[in-house]
């Protein structure tokens, strides 16, 4: 895996934002209103889920020789799309969630950073307070992982 420092401490804040705005939405289960509500969280959502993707795919499945061009491209590459992503975590982190499916959508994306967040940052995925953001990600998104 070859990942830049800069990249990972920028989405740790951000992971933070986004963690803070799923927390204050969840009362708003209760009280769902039409999905159109929420249109810009989901779009961003699905934006969100094309560039981690992109990036999980570029990061994880390609192998360069260190400092060929080829890696420095790459290298490159990831930089200008973890910036894509934290663009959009924080815009997800400023959009409050009015439906389930709203919640949920947020719910997924902590799904998908939180794990990779934990261990690039040295931190346990085994402590309680992991495990408990877990689980309540878990129900938030119905099972989404």
């Amino acid at each position: 895996m070859k990942q830049t420092t800069a990249p990972s401490l920028s989405r740790r804040g951000a992971l933070a934002s986004v963690l803070a705005a799923t927390a204050a939405a969840l009362p708003v289960m209760a009280s769902a209103t039409p999905s159109s509500q929420d249109a810009t969280l989901l779009a961003l959502s699905e934006a969100f889920g094309r560039v981690h993707k992109e990036i999980w795919s570029a990061d994880y499945l390609a192998e360069h020789k260190f400092g060929s061009p080829e890696q420095k491209n790459l290298e490159a590459k990831l930089e200008q799309l973890c910036q894509q992503e934290g663009v959009l975590v924080r815009q997800l982190a400023q959009t409050p969630a009015h439906t389930q499916a709203g919640l949920k959508a947020k719910a997924s994306i902590l799904q998908t950073l939180l794990p990779d967040m934990m261990r690039d940052c040295y931190l346990s995925d085994d402590s309680g307070e992991f495990l408990l953001v877990m689980s309540l990600l878990q129900d938030v998104a119905g099972g989404a992982a």
